[in-house]
Formats: C-alpha cells, structure tokens, sequence
C-alpha cells in the first residue's frame, strides 16, 4: 500500500518502503492529496515549475511514476486526482487509543517539520501553499498532544504527561486541555454570599428611587453571576449587555432587550425607534420612558465598559431621575476606566452611588462548590483540591470552573490554559488594535521584567507607546524584586521606584503567547537569548535550548558568574508533624469575612476565617520576593498550624535555585526556610528549618529573640495557608475580632 509521508521530511512508502520518486513528483501526489479535488494538468504544471516547458516536465514526472510501477493516473486525462492515506491520518488515529508503550514513538513521530523538504520547490504559490499547509498540519498535531495529555493526567498517568507536556516545550507548542464531558450534577455554582446580601440590599433601595452602582473586578463572569443571582426568585428582571463606543449600537441592543418585558401595546414604539432613530437626546428621553413602561424593577447592567462616553453618562443622569424601581450597574474594564466613570458621574447624587467588587474566588467557596463532586474525598484532600483549583485559576470563575467541571486531578503542578479560559481572556481585548494586541503577543514571550530595553528588542521602536498603553489598561504593572504587605491589616503600596513592567496576570501571558506561531516563537526567543548573554545567562541559556540555538546555549553556559560565597546545601532538620484539622475546633470571636490583598507580583495575601493565605499564579520567572512584616515580638517560642498544597518554582531560569516556601525571621536572627524537599541551597543569613509535607495540616514550632517579625515567601506558584501562630501567649493568627480595648488581638499580640 502507498503512504504519503507528511510529519518530518516528506517521501513516498509503499508497503513500509521508501520508494525512490523524485521530490517533485512526492510534492505532486501530496498536493493532490491534501486538496482532496481534481486538479487540471496545466494548473499544476504552473503550479511546480512555472517555466515555458511546464507541462512538459509534468509529462515527464508521470512517466517515471508508472517506471515505478505505480500507474495512478490515466494517460491524455486533462484533470488528476490522488487520494493516497498519509502517515499523519495514522498518527492522529492512533492518538485516541494509545498505550503508553506507544508513547515516546509516536511523540518523536510527531516531532518533525511537516512537509520538510519542499521549501524551495515549484513557484511561489506553491511555497506559499506549503506554509499554508504546514501551519494547518501543526495545528492537528498540536491539538493531538493535547488530547493524549488531557486524556493522560484525567487518567492520573503524570509520567506519560510529563514526557509530552516536556515534547510539547522542546517544539514550542502550547497544549489545551478541553474540558471531558462533565457527570450530570449541573453546572458548578460559586456563591459569594456576603456580596450577594449586600447588592439585594441595594435592591431593596432602589424599589424607591434608583440606584448606581460601579462594579468592579476581574471576573467578568462572576459579575453577571452576582446580578443574576441577586435577582433570582424575586420580581426584579435583569438586562446586561456589553458596552459598546457607538452610542446607536449601544442604544439598538438595549431596546432589543427591553422589547421582551413590554407589553404588546408599547412595541411598535421601540420598534420604531430601531427602525428610525432620531435625534440623539430626544431617542434617550423615548428609550427610557420605555423602561417605566415594562410594569417590571429592573437591573440594567452595562458591562467592559472601555470609557466613559457622553452619550454613557448622559443615559445614567437622566435614568437616576427616572420614578421607577430601577439598578443601574456599570462594570468598567480596567482601573483607569473605573476611575474616569467616576469622575465622569460627578453630578451624579454621592448617597445613590454605590462601589463594589466581585473579589476573587475564596478556597471555602469552591470547597462549598464541589461538596456534592468530592464526597469520596478526605477533609484533607478536599481542602487541597479546593486550594489548587483557586490557586491554578487565580480566582477567575470561568477558568475554576472548567478545572472543576473537566474532573482533572490536581497535583499542584501547572496544567495547559483550557481553550475557552484562553479564548475569554483574549476576547477582552477584542476591542484593542490588532497591532496592539500583536504586540503585547510579543512581549509575552519574556520570562521577567519588561524593562525598555527587553522591549526595544521586541517591538523596536513602538516599545515606549506598547509599555504605556498596556500599563494604563492594568495589563501591565509594576515589576519589584520585593515586595512587603504590613501585617496585620493587610496593608499594601506598590512601589514608585521601580522601572520594569510584567504582565499583571500571567492567565493573560499565556494567553497571548499562545497566539504566536511556532516560528515566531523561535524567532522571539532567538533574540531574547542573544539579548541576555551577559545580562541574565541561565534566562539566555533557556531561550537558546528552546529555540535551537545549542553554540549560544553553550556560550550562555559558559557566562555563569561565580558566586562570591557560594551557596550551600542544607537538609532539613526534620519532618513537620503532621496536625488535626484547625478549622475542626473554630475559636470564638474569629473573623470570618474575607479581606484580600494583590501585589503586583500577583501573590493573593488573605485572611478568611481568620486564616492567612497567601496564593500565587506566577509570572513564569524568577520568583519575587514577598515579606509580610509584623511588629516587635518579645523573645520566647512560637508554634504554628498550616498546609502547603502548592510549591512550584522555575530553576531552569536561575543559575542556582533561591526559592523557597516561605521563610521566618525575627528580629536580626536568622532566616529559617521552610520548603517540601528534603535539602535546599541556602544563601548566607539562612539555615534550613523543617520539610514540610504537601496537602496536609502540619505543626512547627521554634524559638526567636525578640524583635520584627517576618514571614517570607519566594516561589513561582505557591498555596499556603497558616491557621494557627502563637508567640508566647500572643495570638498573630487566627485573626480574630476587636476585642473589648477596640484592638484586633493580633494587633495587640505584636504591640508586646
């Protein structure tokens, strides 16, 4: 049987043989085969050879096919055709049934360039075809290796899902996990309960005279599920609708909505006004007398609104002076944007103006989420699973919700971006420029600071203009090595010194580098290698391996630096015990609402139910440092109840690994590192504490002389949470509430 090899260098087999066909005459059958339709003799000619004697020479080609024995086309027949089975309908056959036996034979199958070898044949609309091709054949194939890793790790095969997801890096691929089809439970459900009670008390207001209210935070989601929920079971209706610059489609899709909650008699009235708009202010006054006119409270929500038009802020003016049982809610898409709506609205009355923030998802709401999923589940193991899902997603709805629905394991490993997460986050930047959103695709490719030099390398000289418009979108954010957040009010300021941007959530990076195609990446990284040879070695020692370049790796490696002190290896001094659940036996008086703070680093510092958490989806990069400092301390013991249910780091951007867990320090006494391995390197002023396990409760205990405490954590991806920390007899955590003398006891356990 005949096959045509398209994966890697292209060739004709018969029966598992090469056969010896002339490049071009392999480069004939595989168009004719891939274009699956009959083809006309002088089009191909011209196609392959575009000289006066083309279709002499296609005469020629199929006359040494038949001296091959392989007499696929009838003589003097103006149009050909070909459908011969190639080796990648095998290949992607085999990826729905494959052992793992199987496994690093078809990964290096699928490994080469598709249709190497025809670079340089035939005119230029064939080689334009080719790429054409190429790219669509590494779409299949990286869409193959998504399938078997999705299939592997729902499977709990890690191993098989390291070797592809690590095949998948060397190639430049970025795998996605599709969703498996999920039980019959219905969709998961996150209930923020607090947020819930409060906009239904906005509610109850705005049955009087109607309300504003700017909504903001990241989950676009999760805004529509607060309004949706709010308004469930009761006699309010809820309108939302996306934000649009002109005001006519902005006005069109509001009527269309409204037109199912008028009565009969009123739309010819909104009809007409689709059909013939008038003048602008006197269509405002129609439109919205239409809305008194639905017998119905309403919520009308505007969301990813990108600024503050006119025509935006006139509508809510003149719908605040409306006598009707009326919501407005405005969901502006980024700070700035927030910012201008409100100075926008300024004539607005301040009493009927109302903020609030969908926050990101808490542990405990999507440990309440999959209680039905997960009774096989331990305590210990729900909790894990509810901390990874929060800590992969960065809190997004959409993206915990398709963790939770595609019934994944969670090792605590990072997973592929799902395809309808990547394609949500791309589509709030729908309205950006596609020159913008090209370029910000570029800049996702560094692995650090974005500072104007790496952007110069990456952009040219477009770089000024990128950095500014992304950082005035909250794209882009400041970029620290350190980072502090002054305990115990959470209290956090982003530094004005500092000068290098990073992408403000590394869903969005992944997102957008996902975009780019093989070769551009390789063509990204091939500059960023160069560009860091003597900056940053180990970063351009990466780059180089992933783009080929193994002289450049090798200089890279070369350029290490050498430490003046040298780090040292330390091993732990012992496991950490493990402990019962804390959350078993609550204490009175803690406080059980969630406060949350985000660095710019994008590490999650919270307290809920009087835990501290502190969570992070990390730039992949070299993690930043983050201190959580308390007050003086007197000189005594400490113990401490908590978990660790993720630790990642990235030592392959380092030329020696500095990451750790976290870290405590008291006063100018030594830093004691906490991390899952059983040995770590340690930098001078450092010694290595216990190993502490991962997914579970653990207790640790140590003794410090008086003075600043503080609690460090350096890691990639990290998911800690500290139930329990007492100094002496002083309470840090839980957080509890103010007690008689008007102090919060962790507060008044630091004053000493």
């Amino acid at each position: 049987m005949l096959t045509i090899h398209l994966l890697g260098h292209s060739y004709l087999a018969k029966d598992g043989k090469p056969v010896n066909a002339s490049l071009k005459a392999v480069a004939l059958l595989i168009y004719l085969t891939l274009q699956r339709r009959p083809q006309h003799r002088e089009h191909l000619a011209e196609l392959m050879w575009n000289t006066p004697d083309a279709l002499r020479n296609l005469r020629v080609e199929l006359h040494r096919l038949r001296h091959l024995d392989l007499d696929l086309f009838p003589s003097h027949q103006p149009l050909l055709e070909a459908a011969l089975p190639t080796d990648l309908d095998r290949w992607l056959r085999e990826a729905d049934h494959l052992p793992d036996s199987r496994l690093g034979e078809w990964l290096s199958q699928g490994s080469g360039l598709p249709l190497s070898g025809l670079e340089d044949l035939g005119s230029t609309e064939f080689r334009e075809w080719v790429d054409s091709q190429r790219w669509v054949i590494s779409q299949e194939v990286e869409a193959a290796f998504s399938r078997v890793y999705a299939r592997s790790v729902q499977n709990g095969r890690l191993a098989a899902a390291g070797l592809i997801r690590a095949r998948a890096d060397q190639l430049g691929m970025q795998l996605h996990i599709t969703p498996a089809p999920s039980r019959a439970m219905g969709s998961v459900k996150f209930e923020r309960t607090e947020l819930t009670r409060r906009f239904r008390q906005l509610l109850e207001r705005a049955r009087e005279t109607p309300q504003l209210v700017i909504l903001s935070g990241r989950s676009s989601e999760g805004k529509r599920e607060l309004i949706q929920g709010a308004v469930a079971g009761s006699d309010w209706q809820a309108l939302q609708m996306q934000a649009s610059p002109h005001p006519e489609l902005q006005r069109a899709a509001f009527l269309h909505q409204l037109l199912r909650l008028l009565p009969p008699e009123r739309h010819a009235e909104a009809h007409a006004l689709l059909a013939q708009p008038g003048h602008r202010e006197e269509d405002l006054v129609r439109a919205w007398t239409l809305v008194a006119a639905t017998g119905h409270p309403l919520v009308i929500a505007i969301h990813d609104i990108g600024q503050a038009t006119p025509f935006l802020t006139t509508s809510m003016q003149f719908a605040m002076n409306l006598p009707s049982s009326l919501m407005l809610v405005l969901s502006p898409s980024s700070a700035d944007g927030q910012h201008a709506l409100r100075d926008a609205l300024g004539t607005v009355d301040r009493s009927r103006l109302h903020r609030l923030e969908v926050p990101a998802l808490a542990v405990h709401e999507v440990m309440d989420a999959v209680s039905e999923r997960q009774q096989l589940l331990s305590p210990d193991q729900r909790r894990a699973y509810a901390t990874r899902v929060v800590q992969q997603s960065d809190g997004l709805d959409l993206h915990a919700r398709e963790l939770i629905e595609a019934d994944l394991e969670l090792p605590g490993t990072r997973l592929p971006l799902p395809a309808g997460v990547r394609d949500a986050l791309l589509g709030e930047l729908g309205p950006l420029p596609p020159a913008f959103r090209g370029a910000l695709a570029r800049l996702s490719l560094m692995y650090g600071p974005l500072d104007m030099a790496v952007a110069h390398v990456l952009l040219g000289s477009d770089a000024p203009a990128v950095l500014a418009q992304g950082a005035a979108l909250g794209l882009l954010t400041t970029a620290a090595p350190e980072e502090t957040v002054r305990m115990p009010g959470l209290m956090y300021q982003a530094s004005d010194l500092e000068d290098g941007l990073c992408f403000s959530s590394e869903l969005m990076r992944v997102a957008l580098a996902g975009t780019l195609s093989s070769s551009e990446r390789r063509e990204l990284r091939s500059l960023l290698a160069v560009h860091h040879l003597t900056l940053q070695p180990a970063l351009a020692r990466y780059y180089a391996t992933r783009a080929g370049l193994t002289d450049v790796a090798a200089q890279a490696s070369a350029q290490f630096p050498t430490p003046l002190a040298a780090p040292i290896s330390a091993t732990a001094t012992a496991p950490a015990r493990r402990a019962a659940d804390p959350s078993q036996h609550e204490p009175e008086g803690v406080v059980t609402s969630r406060t949350e703070c985000r660095t710019s680093n994008g590490y999650r510092v919270a307290t809920e139910r009087g835990h501290l958490q502190i969570l992070r989806n990390g730039l992949y990069a070299q993690p930043p440092l983050l201190r959580l400092l308390w007050p003086s301390v007197p000189a005594g013991s400490w113990d401490m109840v908590a978990r660790l249910d993720v630790q990642n780091s990235a030592p392959e951007l380092e030329s020696s690994e500095t990451a750790y867990a976290f870290a405590v320090r008291v006063g100018s006494g030594p830093q004691v590192v906490y991390t899952q391995h059983a040995a770590c390197e340690v930098q001078a002023g450092q010694q290595m504490g216990a190993q502490v396990p991962l997914g579970c409760w653990f207790a640790l205990s140590g003794t410090g002389d008086g003075g600043p405490l503080e609690l460090s954590v350096k890691s990639l991806d990290i998911a800690l949470t500290i139930a329990t920390w007492r100094w002496n007899e002083l309470t840090l955590l839980p957080v509890q509430r103010a007690n008689s003398a008007g102090q919060i006891a962790g507060r008044a356990a630091v004053a000493g």
